[in-house]
């Protein structure tokens, strides 16, 4: 992604000092600042807010807004559970005898929401009576034996995800309730969160396996470490190196995570999770340091905020790649406060629910977005093809439809074997789908992750080629390119480990008569065996070359001018990975000597 060689640049910010740019190949990124530069702006800067909004806004206005009176409603039904979920030694050590990560996180990850809605009450409400219990649950919180979950074990000083945010939402109670919360609770929390967090973070900085950027744990990590060494860490000298290497850290992330044209590769789900302390660290930094310091102010950024708008699909659609969801949202202050400062409004047209388990999220969603969203801009083609994905639109009958392709290769972050898989949206339905991600176990993040279909390309509406699935690894790729107004094409041929294949393209495009799909395979040598795929979630009925796929609102009609249908339902899968709804896989098999060709047509019959 980088060539070796560096051009320093000098830079002006709007009125920060981030100093240079770093021009590597196509890409800038700002010099990290040196730690008397970072030192010296926090002590300028040590009297303004780290949030200024809880000052600017009064609570009579917070709660004036469209979203504030679910969020209060949400945050007074924590009364409802009177317990405080246990997170005990057996569940802890289910994940090592069963591989399975639910025994222990859920009631973890309850623990925490009963916090977060506790401490927002009892500010909104101006209710003291609620301290006793917001100081019991950080109590239970502070007595657990490790943050880490134990997915992620690795050794006593390691700092994961989760370690890294509880840190995180146990300052923000500081910084929300201040002098409410009695002085011992205040000083647990200072000693359990430096010696956790702070002390370890110090010492092993940036050799964390999470510290290259390469995803979305360095954004969430560095992000939230960042947020509590502003909160928490009293130590001018100690705060400016740990922030030295968190600012590094979160540059690298945005360097190395997204792709050069804003993709994010993980898809929109971990688009937002790795952003969202990014955004939150920076803007505290900002007002820290009144300005000094501007992390939004990144050259990327721009091209990072328009990514979750190029792949909708429709209203609450995403294209669901990798191990994301079809069914999604932008956090609503990422929306906000990035489209605030990229120009990139059409984010606040994906803004989703206020309320969410973290504090972090949920005081921001309140302070910085105002409740109100937009309306959805018309969706249209675009084209990535260095990160290998595109998206189409056209009309079947009359509907809207958009289609969404990717290329790539299959070592991607969160990674799913589907060089060549699309995703077909017509009116309000997903017809042809990326079936998602598969039940986050122990087995799902090993080598057996290719055996679960949904993860493997036999999931996905990719071919099966000589009984062979995919390969995995970076060098089973695929390239992509536009093929006139409406179609694109996809070279997938060194997406299997197949020597005797010469070629695999795979054409699909919209026109008057509907979408054509259509995948051309040239063998060097011998006899072959090539099974076309097509996956769906919806009902489906099968009348030898045609396939009819239904919905509320009609049916999506695919014609193989090249074999006959058989239909296979992946319902064993689906409920091994705890997922609701069948999964078809509608497939042409036949035999294919030197070169062959296999074409559908692909229509649609309105109910309405």
């Amino acid at each position: 992604m980088h060539s070796p060689g560096m051009i320093f640049l000098p830079i002006l910010l709007a009125g920060t000092v981030l100093c240079q740019e770093v021009v590597r190949g196509d890409e800038v990124s700002p010099v990290v600042p040196d730690e008397a530069e970072i030192r010296n702006a926090l002590i300028r800067g040590q009297s303004n807010p780290l949030l200024p909004e809880l000052s600017a806004l009064t609570l009579p206005d917070l709660l004036a807004r469209p979203q504030s009176a679910a969020l209060l409603q949400w945050a007074r039904e924590a009364r409802e559970r009177t317990d405080i979920p246990q997170t005990t030694y057996s569940l802890y050590r289910e994940y090592q005898r069963t591989g399975a990560r639910e025994p222990y996180q859920q009631p973890y990850y309850e623990k925490r929401e009963l916090m977060t809605r506790e401490v927002l009450a009892a500010w909104l409400d101006g209710d003291d009576s609620r301290i006793p219990r917001v100081c019991d649950l950080i109590w239970s919180i502070c007595e657990e034996s490790t943050w880490v979950l134990p997915a992620h074990e690795r050794g006593e000083r390691f700092i994961d995800l989760f370690a890294a945010e509880t840190g995180a939402e146990l300052a923000h109670a500081v910084l929300l309730l201040g002098d409410r919360l009695p002085g011992e609770i205040r000083e647990r929390i200072q000693r359990e969160v430096t010696l956790r967090i702070l002390d370890p973070y110090l010492e092993e900085g940036d050799r964390y396996s999470w510290a290259s950027g390469r995803n979305n744990w360095t954004g969430v990590c560095a992000g939230s470490i960042g947020e509590q060494f502003l909160v928490l860490e009293p130590d001018p000298e100690r705060k400016a190196r740990a922030l030295k290497t968190v600012i590094q850290q979160l540059y690298r992330y945005l360097d190395r995570a997204f792709e050069p044209d804003g993709v994010c590769l993980e898809g929109i789900g971990y688009w937002n999770y790795g952003l969202f302390h990014y955004v939150a660290f920076a803007e505290m930094l900002r007002a820290r340091t009144g300005g000094h310091f501007d992390l939004l102010a990144h050259p990327k950024l721009a091209a990072i905020a328009r990514y979750p708008f190029s792949v909708v699909m429709g209203p609450g659609l995403f294209a669901s790649f990798s191990d994301s969801h079809p069914s999604a949202s932008v956090m609503p202050y990422l929306a906000a406060r990035l489209a605030e400062r990229t120009g990139e409004t059409s984010l606040l047209a994906l803004a989703g629910d206020c309320a969410s388990w973290r504090l972090v999220t949920t005081l921001r969603n309140l302070l910085w977005w105002d409740g109100e969203k937009t309306e959805l801009p018309p969706i249209t083609d675009m084209w990535f093809p260095a990160s290998g994905i595109a998206r189409l639109t056209g009309t079947l009958c009359g509907q809207e439809a958009v289609l969404a392709a990717k290329a790539g290769h299959n070592a991607e972050p969160h990674n799913h074997n589907d060089v060549g898989s699309f995703i077909l949206r017509v009116g309000g339905f997903i017809y042809l789908c990326d079936p998602g991600p598969g039940r986050y176990s122990r087995d799902y993040f090993s080598a057996k992750r290719y055996e679960n279909p949904f993860a493997s390309s036999y999931g996905h509406s990719v071919p099966r080629i000589d009984g062979q699935l995919q390969a995995a690894g970076s060098r089973y790729a695929g390239t992509l390119r536009q093929d006139g107004e409406k179609g694109l094409q996809i070279d997938f041929t060194r997406a299997w480990d197949n020597d005797s294949l010469q070629s695999a393209t795979r054409r699909i495009a919209f026109s008057a008569e509907g979408l054509t799909l259509e995948d051309h395979f040239v063998f060097r040598e011998g006899a072959h065996s090539v099974e076309e795929a097509l996956v769906t979630w919806q009902p489906v009925t099968i009348e030898d070359r045609t396939v009819r796929i239904q919905s509320a609102e009609g049916q999506l009609i695919i014609t193989s001018l090249d074999g006959a249908f058989a239909m296979e339902d992946l319902r064993e899968a689906c409920q091994e990975n705890d997922i609701s709804g069948t999964l078809t896989r509608l497939t042409v098999t036949r035999p294919v000597e030197k070169e062959g060709i296999f074409r559908f047509t692909l229509t649609f019959e309105s109910s309405k």
